[in-house]
């Protein structure tokens, strides 16, 4: 980032940061991450823009609902040369878990928004956000709770979007659809500024975290925020550990992996490779996922999880965490041989997850993470969720995919 200034007011003013693109020989541009505050104008698109039919919704009836949605893995991407910071896609592979982001969220009739909790530049931005979209009069109180895992690869920042998003969506009566909805979320991704000033930062964004977090499961998606297919794990547990490498400051927040650092990675060396690689991996994921989610296989899929891990971008993000990816890559060659079904990185990491339908393997699994040290505060037990997005009302828990809206 540029050297802190200040307004005319002596507040912090918004900066910018260049970063040069470089995914191939002939693939050299200038990007730049802009500062702004939250419900700017400039980062505002309209509907007509992302290819949504504007609509209107000048009032709603005072409402509040409770929302939980469930983080996402994102295995791997297919192709990062595919998104920039204006234009979200690059397609991939989605996984939802239980753990839970939480929020509740009631409409007013006073056009104020009122937020407490996690994440509170994020919240009172997508708050601003739809009272744009729609034109909406009135307001918004929001309480979130995002699960405290940040910037290791696990979806703090889209998580709390896509919460936030139902949660209002719901209180005004359903606006959106679900693929309405992932295209608003992936086309105004954003996150807290690494300088802690107040502002946000555009975020590169593939529609993984919305697809898993509204629909649950394991998904194919592709470029243009689009479900190409999903398929429930069910009976699938899963072990999430985050390792002690040398790209984290402290335990979970993952300075080392945030914000600057993370976007050079994935306009550079993840991108170079891809160029190279990006075909590779369509034929595996296509050829060989797809038919092994079509018909259920567990092993099939993660035989072709395996090989991605040591292809395109995702060699780029393990191989940021040091000796060339040798301590992720150990762990991920260490869960295949003790019988895991399916085992990767998620994102840019550092955080790997195992997913098996065995209890034995289950067991072996955590019997290796202690033989290593691993601190109980860095493993996760939990498993595959395949319902997605559920809304609590008046007592009722609803899951919203069974509802029919997700249906876009």
């Amino acid at each position: 980032m540029q050297k802190q200034t200040q307004d005319g007011n002596g507040r912090p003013a918004p900066q910018s940061l260049e970063i040069d693109i470089i995914g191939g020989p002939f693939d050299r541009i200038t990007t730049v991450l802009e500062e702004f505050a939250p419900g700017q104008k400039e980062f505002v698109r309209s509907l007509e823009s992302i290819g949504i039919e504007p609509r209107t919704l000048a009032s709603a009836d005072v409402r509040e609902v409770e929302v939980r949605v469930p983080a996402r893995l994102h295995p791997t991407v297919v192709d990062m040369n595919r998104f920039n910071l204006n234009r979200p896609g690059g397609g991939g592979i989605g996984c939802a878990i239980e753990v839970f982001f939480r929020a509740k969220v009631r409409s007013t009739k006073t056009p104020e928004i009122v937020v407490n909790g996690d994440r509170p530049l994020l919240t009172t931005h997508y708050g601003k956000l739809f009272q744009q979209l729609l034109g909406y009069g009135g307001g918004f109180e929001i309480e979130l709770f995002d699960h405290e895992r940040r910037h290791v690869g696990m979806g703090s920042s889209i998580g709390t979007m896509v919460a936030v998003s139902v949660g209002m969506n719901e209180v005004l009566g359903r606006p959106f659809d679900g693929r309405e909805l992932r295209r608003i979320i992936g086309y105004h991704s954003c996150e807290e500024s690494p300088t802690g000033n107040g502002f946000l930062i555009p975020a590169f964004e593939t529609g993984m975290g919305a697809m898993a977090g509204l629909n649950g499961g394991w998904i194919l998606g592709t470029d243009d925020l689009e479900i190409a297919y999903r398929v429930a794990l069910p009976d699938t547990r899963c072990v999430i550990f985050i390792p002690d490498v040398p790209t984290l400051d402290d335990e979970f927040t993952g300075r080392g992996t945030a914000a600057e650092s993370e976007a050079e990675l994935l306009l550079r060396r993840a991108r170079q490779l891809d160029s190279l690689q990006a075909g590779v991996k369509s034929q595996l994921i296509f050829c060989d996922m797809l038919p092994a989610m079509i018909k259920g296989d567990l092993k099939a899929i993660g035989d072709t999880m395996f090989d991605l891990c040591f292809l395109g971008s995702k060699r780029a993000e393990c191989e940021q965490h040091g000796a060339h990816g040798a301590p992720i890559y150990d762990y991920i060659s260490s869960f295949r041989e003790m019988g895991t079904e399916i085992t990767g990185m998620s994102s840019v990491g550092p955080t790997i997850f195992a997913l098996t339908r065995s209890d034995e393997t289950y067991d072996r699994i955590l019997k290796y993470l202690g033989s290593q040290g691993i601190p109980e505060g860095r493993i996760i037990e939990t498993a595959v969720d395949n319902a997605g997005a559920r809304v609590i009302e008046d007592g009722v828990e609803r899951v919203v995919q069974r509802d029919g809206w997700l249906s876009g």
